[in-house]
């Protein structure tokens, strides 16, 4: 599945990648800051590429990036089972095995009350939980149990419990242990799950080789599904950010625009 660069790519090499988490690293707050904005848009107009990494699906990545002027180089999405460039082509997608997934998707279902959110490629699907409802987020489309039976293809799993991060925590660490064909990361109040192997790391990897390579990457984030990227890239962790995200850091920043800057 990978494609390796051409002559003609290669020869443009960008000097830096900076990759961003997004939800409380670039986006803090319900807001991309004005100070953040310039500090992406000049590092891309020194020559440098801009990549957001998020456990967001596209549509939902693009409704927050809709709202500020923009334009990054790539996008590392669903903790890296998604990799898109700055045009919107896809250059590679890992999915969930078939099976694991209804798997999962049924444990989840007999165990949580909060609904299940199911990332496919080109939309979102809410489950209903037994009670007919869920805490997830507005998608594109709303399913019974019954209906997401014979559901292929999955992206990404998604449930979350804004009340009870330890819950979280404990869910991500059963799945982990349950369901070898799936990585679950515990993201504060969100439960994450992927294909087995897929991380923000690896998504950064497959861009490296695709991209032809760069002078020096930077990463920056807050989270458990940021601690691999930072500790491998020696980047760096929000102030804010959770114990292991800053012990796996080089450094700790109040921005992102602080980090671009260093």
């Amino acid at each position: 599945m990978k494609k390796k660069s051409t002559a003609g790519e290669r020869s443009v090499r960008k000097r830096s990648c900076a990759v961003s988490d997004f939800d409380r690293t670039l986006y803090v707050k319900e807001e991309i800051s004005p100070e953040n904005i310039r500090a992406v848009r000049r590092w891309q107009e020194e020559g440098n590429w801009f990549v957001i990494a998020t456990g967001r699906n596209e549509t939902s990545l693009r409704e927050k990036l809709g709202l500020y002027d923009l334009r990054p180089d790539a996008y590392i999405l669903n903790n890296g089972a998604r990799i898109l460039l700055g045009d919107g082509r896809e250059i590679y997608c890992r999915t969930i095995e078939d099976e694991t997934a209804l798997s999962v998707i049924n444990y989840l279902y007999a165990n949580d009350q909060d609904g299940i959110g199911v990332s496919l490629r080109d939309r979102k699907i809410n489950i209903l939980s037994k009670k007919g409802t869920t805490t997830q987020k507005s998608c594109d489309e709303v399913m019974t149990i019954e209906e997401v039976q014979k559901l292929t293809a999955v992206v990404q799993l998604h449930t979350r419990r804004p009340d009870d991060v330890e819950w979280i925590a404990r869910l991500c660490r059963e799945l982990n242990e349950g369901f070898p064909g799936v990585t679950a990361y515990a993201n504060v109040w969100n439960a994450d799950i992927m294909a087995h192997g897929v991380d923000k790391a690896g998504g950064i990897a497959y861009l490296l080789e695709y991209a032809g390579g760069f002078d020096r990457v930077l990463t920056v984030g807050d989270s458990e599904n940021d601690v691999r990227m930072i500790g491998e890239y020696g980047g760096a962790a929000m102030s804010w950010a959770c114990e292991n995200a800053r012990r796996a850091a080089s450094r700790t920043v109040e921005s992102v625009a602080e980090y671009l800057s260093l």
